[in-house]
């Protein structure tokens, strides 16, 4: 089944919260509840700039949910992400189900599983990934370079570093001499994929895509997905920042980059010497 328009992004979710009930397993279910709006707005983006039949890489690709969407809009999407989510059991028998082509890749610096493909794809896909990466990424980008079209989409959904909750939690933690950055708990209470060891804001992510070439066009827009729940005072006092701050369009939680490249203009980052 193909659909083509706003109302059937909605009729593609559902299709896909159908499969994600029917695995049973919760934290499934919970992760595309609570980002299903998310999605909705990832597909309703892209449909108003690629063609149904495009070929897209979904970098990190989970629990399938966006890989999913996307088929069942009509796109066809390679799903990569690192062996440790590729290789669950839940993971395998989607894919096999419903015949995605999955790549295996432990090493974002090198993309060796798809070294030997250049001009391939047509949209990449890099959803909250962002913000966990550790290391010096001009090697992954210029993979990435490669790998596009020419006037292909790198499509980005990021956390917005300037929301009014994150700027009264930091200053909060520099008066009371607690550090800055993510807390020692978070090191320690999620695994290595969870941690946001680098949260941007906008002009951060077109001076950082500025760096890599002058053939990266970057558009930015502001939004919000999230709805924490009220479990107590804690939680009811940063939901008040939250609402506050998504007033005001610069403040919204979240950020949504779609990049552009013009492959006429050349690469100009060079990796830093060791």
């Amino acid at each position: 089944m193909i659909f083509n328009n706003k109302e059937s992004v909605e009729l593609a979710l559902d299709r896909v919260e159908t499969i994600v009930k029917a695995s049973g397993n919760g934290q499934d279910l919970e992760y595309f509840l609570f980002h299903r709006k998310r999605f909705a707005r990832m597909a309703n983006t892209l449909q108003k700039r690629v063609k149904p039949g495009a070929l897209v890489l979904d970098i990190g690709s989970h629990y399938l949910h966006s890989t999913l969407l996307l088929q069942f809009l009509g796109y066809r999407v390679h799903a990569m992400d690192v062996g440790a989510f590729t290789e669950l059991a839940l993971v395998k028998e989607r894919a096999q189900s419903f015949q995605v082509v999955s790549i295996i890749e432990n090493d974002l610096t090198t993309l060796s599983a798809i070294q030997d493909k250049a001009d391939e794809y047509d949209v990449v896909l890099f959803t909250e990934i962002l913000e966990h990466i550790t290391f010096n990424p001009i090697d992954f980008w210029k993979h990435i370079h490669r790998l596009l079209k020419d006037k292909g989409i790198i499509y980005i959904t990021t956390p917005n570093s300037l929301t009014i909750y994150n700027i009264i939690k930091t200053l909060k933690n520099l008066l009371l001499l607690k550090g800055v950055g993510i807390n020692v708990n978070m090191i320690f209470e999620y695994v290595t994929y969870g941690h946001h060891w680098k949260e941007y804001s906008a002009s951060e992510i077109k001076k950082y895509f500025g760096y890599l070439s002058d053939g990266f066009n970057v558009e930015i827009e502001t939004y919000r997905y999230k709805h924490f729940p009220s479990i107590d005072f804690r939680w009811r006092i940063r939901n008040l920042f939250y609402d506050l701050g998504n007033t005001i369009p610069f403040f919204r939680d979240e950020l949504e980059a779609v990049v552009e490249l013009d492959k006429s203009k050349p690469w100009k980052a060079i990796p830093p010497s060791y």
